[in-house]
């Protein structure tokens, strides 16, 4: 039986022609951030402030666990999008660090230190409880939860419109790099595993488990400094807007479940055509604020 499960192979898929994976400094600026910025409702605003907390660290294991194999990458073009998704990530790190920082002057300081430090354990038992393999297997799986978040913002315009113009752009250009490398570490994993299902799908559910855990604690635990935490009408319109069709867990659970496809790929589902749609947004944007700060 193992044999066979071993046997179910992914190919690897080109990137599009249209998508390039460059980096970029953003040096976001959240001065004016309203408490809760997603659609003024608690429950998302704060867990999208828990996954935040994550990023940081998380993008840096991402970052170390490409590294260890990128020798291995058989063309120019992998080495270029390999270097290409690592200053990507670092960029992450680093934007939403200082997004991480403007939470806690906003009198989180508590949830957004604590937050990351639970993150780095986390992190820290990844490094000392998995190969090397299997950390580039959970970042591979990670990306591919990331790349069905950012699916879910870039598609439905109302998404988008829902962020506060404070931190619109900071998700926006998250979302859109997100999708643009969201293959990379999946073809490495898929090269250094002579594309074993079994590596691939082994690390899903419990990196998943993790995640879900992490930030359902730290939702939670935004919401009780606001004093929201017992307030069952609240809790419930914010669980509602997550779950109805359209929300984002009804949104992102169908497709994670695509992962388990024998023979599934990232770029199965081509939605580079939303990058060019929400890079010229957000470059238009970007050069407007720079206008009206001039």
């Amino acid at each position: 039986m193992w044999q066979r499960i071993r046997s179910l192979k992914s190919s690897i898929k080109p990137t599009p022609g249209n998508v390039s994976i460059i980096p970029q400094r953003m040096n976001f600026d959240f001065k004016g951030l309203s408490k809760h910025w997603f659609d003024n409702e608690p429950v998302q605003t704060h867990l999208l402030n828990a996954l935040s907390l994550t990023f940081p660290d998380g993008e840096r294991f991402f970052v170390d666990s490409v590294r260890t194999f990128r020798h291995l990458a058989q063309s120019k073009a992998q080495q270029k999008e390999i270097s290409g998704f690592i200053g990507q990530e670092a960029m992450h790190s680093l934007e939403h660090d200082t997004f991480n920082k403007m939470l806690a002057a906003m009198g989180y300081q508590q949830e957004a230190e604590g937050g990351q430090a639970l993150a780095q354990r986390f992190i820290a038992g990844g490094h000392k409880h998995l190969s090397d393999v299997e950390q580039l297997a959970t970042t591979a799986a990670l990306e591919h939860i990331t790349a069905i978040m950012a699916q879910w913002l870039l598609s439905k315009h109302n998404v988008i419109d829902k962020i506060d113009p404070s931190v619109r752009q900071l998700w926006l250009w998250h979302a859109i790099e997100e999708t643009e490398h969201k293959a990379v570490a999946f073809d490495l994993l898929q090269q250094v595993t002579d594309g074993d299902y079994l590596m691939r799908v082994k690390v899903m559910a419990p990196a998943t488990w993790f995640l879900l855990v992490y930030t359902f604690a730290y939702t939670a635990a935004f919401l009780r400094k606001d004093g929201l935490h017992n307030k069952p009408l609240t809790l419930a319109n914010g669980i509602w807007q997550l779950a109805k069709p359209g929300g984002l867990f009804a949104s992102v659970i169908p497709a994670w479940f695509r992962y388990f496809k024998p023979g599934f790929h990232p770029w199965d589902d081509d939605d580079s055509h939303l990058i060019e749609q929400w890079r010229a947004s957000l470059d238009q944007a970007m050069a407007d604020a720079q206008t009206a700060a001039a």
